[in-house]
Parts: structure tokens; sequence; C-alpha cells
């Protein structure tokens, strides 16, 4: 199974939507049924582009390929303030979405609420007036509470929650009613049980930048991590990949957050023989630390000039600054992960020819500029998964009451097909991605090696 990336908006529609936000959810009644999602091994092609089906076999695809507005006449509901509504559409078919949207730091209820305004988007491009979403709170309560209220009121599958440690209390209320849980976690210990992980964990990145950089001929690597779970989790997978491709790691450090502290662990890779150093981190960090590892430690502050009384007393100005000391590996290749899809990494210097792998950036450019229009505020990064899981849910829901949301429906694997690229659920309900390699060149982001567009062509 699979759904195709979302249609750019026409201008009418695109500024039509900018005007015209509003408080309830009344769009949904389209010329056509345009379903997000269809099966990956049968529509090769993107919904919307105006030709037949083909199915990849070369025989006839399921229906025609619909070509409408995929947001519609009004638009989604503009929700700029809290989300606490209780659902959103009308229709027989519940989908549940628990997300923070109250009680818990200010970031994860933005985070909560993006999540919720992408699935309504997705709900809108979907054109299904037969689909209600059930939006329940986990932040002020629990979430196994709020995914029994959601079952209760008839959800056939839960969408969320965020946080590792609310999915085992979920998958605990919802896995006897045979309610499936698509949750955000990235964290893979907590998946399986009917969990899945609908999320960017790290050991595909990881795994696909290995492989990228073995295929170069680097066999030394190095590490270079941050002191926190993220850093250890992405350092023992990436040990795992290196010694599958028969490479090994011959330094490793570690550095804590605090700026002024991290050049110590910098330098003590100096000197070691390897080719390629892997860097797990992201934001204003991964920027320190790159800077760290080219050019070398920042120059401290000039000193102060002396003033007139002091120039008067004889007192004798201060020394020049030593010279900088040499960066460590300024010629040598940086290996990173997803965290480093972020635009300000694309363009600082200390990360230039440096390589990760994550989905292709152009599908999700457009998709952020279409929930911005829509919302009037960038969507985080993750917010692409709000929109996926709501898509999924819908294309899965063509299927039979009963087995629309069965497993061997969800673990399909020819894979799905959303925002950011294929992506497929595994038995144990971990998720496998299709990962384009992607280079920092100093003025942005370029791709070296496109994302597969079948699992088939990706050789899984």
């Amino acid at each position: 199974m699979a759904f195709a990336s979302p249609l750019p908006l026409n201008s009418r529609s695109g500024s039509r939507l900018g005007r015209t936000l509003k408080a309830a959810f009344t769009g949904l009644a389209l010329t056509a049924g345009l379903l997000v999602l269809s099966a990956c091994n049968t529509v090769n092609g993107v919904i919307g582009d105006g030709g037949q089906p083909v199915a990849e076999n070369g025989g006839p695809a399921r229906g025609p390929r619909p070509n409408v507005n995929p947001i519609g006449p009004e638009g989604p509901v503009a929700t700029g303030g809290p989300r606490m509504g209780s659902g959103v559409g009308a229709g027989p078919l519940k989908v549940a979405l628990l997300v923070p949207q109250s009680g818990r730091a200010r970031d994860q209820v933005a985070l909560g609420n993006a999540l919720f305004d992408a699935a309504q988007m997705a709900l809108f491009d979907t054109g299904r007036s037969d689909i209600t979403l059930i939006v329940k709170d986990t932040g002020a309560g629990s979430a196994a509470n709020a995914a029994q209220q959601a079952i209760n009121e008839g959800a056939e599958i839960i969408i969320g929650p965020v946080f590792a440690e609310e999915v085992g209390a979920v998958r605990a209320v919802a896995a006897p009613m045979g309610v499936p849980v698509i949750a955000f976690s990235s964290d893979n210990s907590v998946a399986g049980g009917g969990a899945y992980l609908l999320s960017f964990p790290p050991e595909e990145e990881i795994r696909a930048v290995v492989n990228y950089a073995a295929g170069r001929g680097v066999g030394l690597f190095a590490v270079l991590a941050p002191q926190n779970a993220y850093g250890r989790r992405a350092s023992s997978a990436f040990a795992r990949d290196v010694a599958s491709i028969g490479g090994s790691v011959v330094a490793e450090s570690t550095y804590p957050a605090a700026k002024d502290a991290m050049y110590p662990s910098v330098m003590r890779l100096d000197g070691k023989d390897f080719d390629a150093l892997f860097i797990p981190d992201g934001g204003a960090n991964l920027r320190d630390i790159a800077g760290m590892v080219r050019f070398g430690p920042p120059p401290p502050p000039p000193p102060a000039p002396l003033t007139d009384e002091q120039i008067a007393a004889g007192v004798a100005p201060p020394p020049p600054p030593p010279p900088p000391v040499r960066a460590v590996l300024p010629e040598h290749i940086l290996l990173g992960t997803g965290l480093w899809d972020e635009a300000a990494n694309g363009t600082s210097g200390g990360l230039a020819r440096g390589v990760f792998a994550a989905p292709e950036p152009s599908a999700r450019q457009s998709f952020s500029a279409r929930f911005e229009s829509a919302y009037g505020y960038r969507p985080p990064r993750v917010a692409s998964l709000g929109y996926d899981a709501l898509s999924l849910a819908a294309t899965l829901s063509s299927d039979l009451p009963g087995q629309r949301f069965s497993a061997a429906a969800i673990t399909d694997p020819n894979g799905f097909n959303g925002v950011d690229g294929i992506f497929r659920f595994l038995r144990d309900g971990t998720i496998q991605r299709g990962l384009a390699i992607i280079e920092a060149n100093g003025s942005g982001f370029s791709v070296l090696r496109p994302a597969p567009r079948t699992f088939q062509a990706a050789g899984y």
C-alpha cells in the first residue's frame, strides 16, 4: 500500500485557503473522493498528474487517478489557539489522535498542536467525509485514559501518543480491543504488540550513511558523540554497522553540552588515524562542535583596552593571545544522522562536505509551505508525521471492516509513500524508510544519492 506525496495548491485555492481558515470543519464534501493513499505495489506515480495509474507489474491498477483540489473549498480549521476540541468531522469511521494539548512543557504542547494541525490538513486532502478524527489530550492526564476514552467513542485505530513512556500504556489498553497504535516515538524498545512507530529512528539513518561511506572506500572511523542518551544509542548502532561492513571504529570521544567544555573532547581525537568522523548531534551544539573539529576552538575575547588611569600608572598592556590550536581533521569526511536535517546546518562552514541520510527535502518543503499557508506558522520537522499517519489510516480504511486495520495490512511489505518518502512497518512494529544521502555544502544541502522510490529498488 502507498500514498502519494501531497499535491501543491493551485494559486486560487492557495489564496482562498489563506483567507478563509474557519472555526468549524465544513470542507469535507469535495467533488471527488481523493485518497491520498493507494497501494504502493499498485500505483506508480503521483495522484493528480492526469494520467491513468499503472501497476508495477505492467497490469492495470485499482481505479482511476483523481485530479481534484487537494485542500477543498474551505481549508482546514483555523486552530491557532488551544486545540481542546473533542473531534473533527462527523463520519462513522473513527480515527483517534492522542497528542499533548496541555499540561506539558510549552514546546511539547506546540508539537502536539502541530501534529493535530497536520493530521487535520491530511483529512481535508483525502476528501473523505466518512472519517471523524477524535482528538484526545495526553498532556493533562493519563495517555491510557485518553486511549480508553477514544476506544469507548468508537476509534478503530489510534494515532499517537508522542512519547515513549506513553506508548506501552496506550498499547495495553488498545491491544486487547484489537485497536492498532501508530505512535510517534523513535524508541524502538516500545514497538510491537500492536504498536507501530511512525518516526525517524537513528538506526536506519546510521546504516545508510555507513554503507555510503563504505562504498567510497572508508574503513577507519571515529566517533564524537554528545554525552546523552541519543549519543549513546547512536554510537552503539554506528559501531554495529561499521563492524558489519568490515570497518573499524578506531577512536571515540564524548563531549558535554557546555560549549566552553567541548574542545578537550575534540582534541582527544587529535593524531588518531581515521578517514571519517561520526557526529550524532543537531542544533547549535552540532555547529559548535563541527566548527571546533574543522577550525579549532573559538578565539578568546580580545582583552579590554587600558584605561587612561592605567596608562598613566604605567600598567603594561596585555600580551597578545596565543595562536589558535589547529583543528583535528579539516580534510576528513564528517558523517551524521537525521538531526543534521536543519537549514542552518547546510550553511554552516564547519559542516561543509558533511554527509547524512534523511528523507529527500523537496516533498517536505512543499508540505511545509502548504502548512504555513494554512496555519500561519512554520511546522516543526516532525509535523509531517501527523500528516502521514492520518493519510495512512485513511487508505487502510478502504478495506472491509475487520480487515482494514489488520496487522497484515499495516505491515504490507511493499510499504507506503508519504511526505518523507517510502516507509514500511516491520512485524516487530519498527519502521524502515527509504533515505537519500545528503551533503551539507556550506550554502545549503545537495542530494548525493536520491532516495529509492520502492523497497524493491532499495534492495530490502
